[in-house]
């Protein structure tokens, strides 16, 4: 069986027979895998509690061939991200980014954009417990599996937003329509033009100068609304973690 190498975040993990662990990864070379951890739940268990949620490791695993679950041989921890663990918004707001990172590819595709994505949130995560780090989080994954969202002109009659508009985003149109064509676009949610020049700054910029753009309290909660309206279209489902994470917040 070949041996790889790679660096990986611990996105799961559910119990397998008496004494193993299915732990779900996010790599940086290989994108998403499955790796059976042999005896991890025995008191004497090599892995200890390296295979806790959010960990960021280097990992060593014996890929099985024709088969989608591999097994770990190595698993050396380089940042546990203890902080997220330590605190229930932190840790519902963490387990949210894992799973809509895992969802945003499919098992054995890489994707190394997306993971240092992650890796970069759950770092900022540790020392910012801020929502804008979320909402910047969504839009850039948006981005990066090419549902990249219009946010200047109208899609239904191409026009450019003017002073005083009230737009709107239509998930199945991909973007801004505007209030004249909003019967066009049922499906629409409104949005804010403060709103809006969040998500057309945090595009151009990195997921840390997205904390230091000022946004009011109801425009928060206007783009949570906004684009977890777009996730679940994209996506087809709503995320379990939202459910978790509603009741913390």
């Amino acid at each position: 069986m070949p041996l790889h190498t790679t660096e990986a975040i611990v996105i799961g993990g559910y119990n397998l027979g008496e004494a193993d662990r299915i732990i779900p990864f996010f790599t940086r070379r290989l994108g998403k895998i499955r790796a059976v951890a042999k005896g991890a739940r025995r008191v004497r268990s090599r892995y200890g509690g390296t295979l806790e949620l959010f960990t960021l490791g280097q990992l060593v695993f014996f890929e099985s061939p024709h088969r989608t679950l591999h097994k770990i041989n190595e698993f050396s921890v380089v940042e546990p991200f203890a902080g997220l663990k330590d605190d229930l918004r932190r840790l519902s707001r963490g387990a949210y980014l894992v799973e809509l990172a895992g969802a945003s590819i499919e098992e054995g595709e890489s994707n190394e954009e997306i993971f240092l994505l992650l890796r970069d949130a759950l770092t900022l995560l540790v020392l910012h417990d801020e929502p804008r780090l979320l909402r910047s989080f969504e839009i850039r994954l948006l981005r990066i599996v090419g549902y990249l969202l219009e946010l200047y002109r109208c899609l239904v009659c191409q026009s450019a937003l003017g002073p005083g508009a009230e737009p709107a985003i239509s998930p199945t149109r991909g973007g801004l329509v505007c209030s004249t064509c909003l019967s066009r676009a049922p499906d629409s949610v409104p949005i804010s033009l403060e709103s809006l020049g969040f998500l057309r700054s945090v595009l151009h910029g990195g997921l840390e100068q997205s904390l230091a753009v000022p946004l009011a309290d109801p425009c928060i909660t206007n783009l949570q609304e906004v684009l977890r309206v777009c996730i679940t279209h994209f996506f087809g489902k709503r995320l379990r973690s939202v459910a978790f994470l509603s009741l913390v917040e």
